[in-house]
């Protein structure tokens, strides 16, 4: 018996520890969000993907630290992940080039 409970226990940390290492379940989106934020505002984005979440979403990093739960099919969406990829292309040339003068 003591070596079945030692094995539960080992597989619930091992679950616990792998949620964790992928932002946690809490942090999953489960709604979509109609809110659209001036593109300015916007820090960064990441595509939340299925099994870990139930929803396939593009979350939106805000200035101030909020989450934007966002379709991906939606062109508010993907003009704003294209504008921080832009943004983002711009300040890595921007520094390389600053490296090598």
């Amino acid at each position: 018996m003591t070596s079945l409970a030692f094995v539960s226990l080992l597989l619930v940390t091992s679950l616990v520890s792998t949620a964790t290492a992928q932002g946690g379940i809490g942090s999953c989106c489960r709604h979509i969000s109609n809110t659209q934020v001036h593109r300015e505002l916007l820090k960064s984005y990441y595509v939340q993907h299925q099994p870990s979440c139930n929803l396939h979403v593009v979350v939106f990093t805000t200035l101030k630290d909020k989450r934007i739960c966002s379709a991906p099919s939606k062109l508010w969406t993907q003009t704003s992940m294209a504008f921080l990829d832009g943004k983002n292309w711009h300040h890595q040339h921007t520094t390389s080039q600053q490296q090598h003068h």
